[in-house]
């Protein structure tokens, strides 16, 4: 049966995409059965053509459902990689919250404002110092209660201010009398007295102020230098005041070098019940003064500590951009497998479904198989001109043979051959009434043999090779009649 079946290849010139240049390729194959009859071969023929066409949707769909439980799992696989890379981008985003190369442009433009910000509170801050420095000055020569009068007109000096004065003059009387002097021994009890009166009153003891009296210090020995140096250009070196004013600048300087330093706070230390206005308004500028100035430092803290946040940010930009480029690429890049993976698992279920459907065929019948209305083998006419041309050469040959082993004298040659000499005469030959006859009846009977031979070679053909009719129409179409 194997050698019944035929398999033809059918090819044609086709373009090729890739090349744009003619080429040959195969668009179809011819399937046939070679039977002992035109019903049998034509049963086969469909059978083996349905095969053929069941192969080809079995494969087609087995390959479709290869294909499409692969591209499944493909895209399952793609997913879980974007759900791995969106976690890794995630957290890298909340690590790196401020570094981000979007980012770069904004820490730019805060570190620029921020550091705007530092250079005006700068200019602020020395501002307010310079401020804090007149204010304290201001303070510094004001008095923290009001100057009281008696009724008869007369100033009334508090205990702190009559121990200031005390010591004043106690430090002139030593200046210019012995230890022993009454004067230096009454103003010594005086200041003695006063100390502990100051030092029993709590309002007396807090109004003394160590900037003011070291101020009073320093004004005094001011004062005596300046009089010493009058006096110097008057007087010569033993002139009793020369001598008494130099004691008294040593003195000064003794007790300004003996006076506790003075703090910067001390000088806005607020005074018990002060009632001066003009000390308690300057006073309050100092407290604000200074309060707005630690202020300033705190926020100047704060933005210095800002633009140095902004300055690592942008250094650190250009790593974290390289980091987040290849996270960012990578997730793009799943991202776009991923579609073309759904677009592909998309189009291997589309051709599941054809197939299951058996819309999606790749074999095409272009040509169902149907009877022969004639059989391929054997081939008569071939074998008819072959038996005609060797029957032919038969009559030929065996003419021949007959001509060369008939030794009958019957023309002037055979004579002429046979004797060597030319005959003189040649008489023809005279047939009777009966050869006549006998020649007619042998050409009716030829004449009557040939057609009783086509007439049954008609019938043979008829009967046994093809109907006339249909044998007419099958030369009328090869021949385009």
């Amino acid at each position: 049966m194997r050698k019944d079946i035929g398999f033809k290849m059918i090819s044609a010139d086709v373009i090729d995409p890739r090349s744009g240049r003619p080429t040959a390729a195969t668009i179809a194959f011819e399937v046939s059965y070679t039977g002992d009859t035109a019903d049998r071969a034509a049963k086969v023929a469909n059978e083996l053509t349905t095969l053929y066409l069941n192969e080809n949707l079995n494969n087609r769909t087995q390959l479709a459902r290869d294909a499409a439980q692969f591209l499944e799992a493909e895209a399952d696989r793609v997913n879980r990689q974007i759900a791995d890379l969106e976690v890794k981008l995630a957290q890298f985003k909340d690590k790196n919250q401020q570094k981000l190369p979007e980012l770069t442009q904004l820490n730019m433009t805060l570190l620029d404002r921020t550091e705007e910000q530092i250079r005006g509170q700068e200019q602020r801050r020395d501002s307010l110092e310079q401020q804090l420095v007149y204010l304290q000055a201001q303070l510094a020569q004001l008095k923290p209660n009001s100057t009281v009068f008696s009724d008869t007109g007369e100033r009334i000096v508090s205990s702190a201010d009559r121990l200031k004065m005390a010591r004043s003059q106690l430090d002139t009387a030593r200046a210019l009398y012995a230890p022993d002097h009454p004067d230096v021994q009454r103003l010594e009890r005086e200041v003695a007295g006063l100390e502990k009166q100051v030092a029993k009153d709590p309002r007396a003891k807090a109004s003394i102020d160590p900037a003011a009296e070291t101020n009073d210090l320093r004004r005094h020995l001011e004062s005596a230098r300046a009089a010493l140096a009058a006096a110097s250009e008057k007087y010569g070196p033993d002139h009793p005041d020369r001598i008494r004013l130099e004691r008294e600048v040593k003195d000064l300087e003794a007790q300004l070098a003996a006076a506790p330093p003075v703090s910067a706070a001390s000088t806005d230390k607020p005074a018990v019940d002060a009632d001066n206005p003009a000390y308690v308004q300057i006073q309050a500028q100092v407290a604000a003064t200074r309060s707005e100035l630690a202020a300033l430092t705190d926020s100047m803290s704060k933005l210095r500590s800002q633009a140095g946040e902004y300055q690592r940010n942008i250094s650190m930009s250009p790593q974290v951009e390289r980091e987040y480029r290849e996270l960012t690429r990578d997730y793009d890049n799943a991202r776009l497998k991923y579609a073309e993976v759904r677009s592909k698992q998309q189009e291997a279920k589309t051709a599941q479904d054809l197939e299951a459907d058996r819309k999606g065929e790749r074999f095409t019948l272009i040509d169902p198989p149907l009877p022969p209305e004639e059989p391929i083998s054997p081939n008569r006419p071939l074998i008819l001109a072959v038996g005609f041309v060797l029957s032919l050469g038969l009559v030929f040959g065996v003419l021949r043979l007959l001509e060369i082993t008939d030794n009958t004298i019957r023309s002037r040659l055979d004579l002429v051959s046979l004797t060597g000499v030319a005959p003189l005469a040649l008489v023809p030959h005279i047939g009777t009434e009966a050869e006549f006859r006998a020649a007619r009846r042998r050409m009716w009977l030829t004449v009557g043999t040939s057609a009783a031979t086509m007439l049954t070679a008609v019938v043979l053909v008829h009967f046994l090779y093809m109907p006339l009719d249909v044998l007419w129409f099958a030369a009328a179409r090869r021949f385009g009649f």
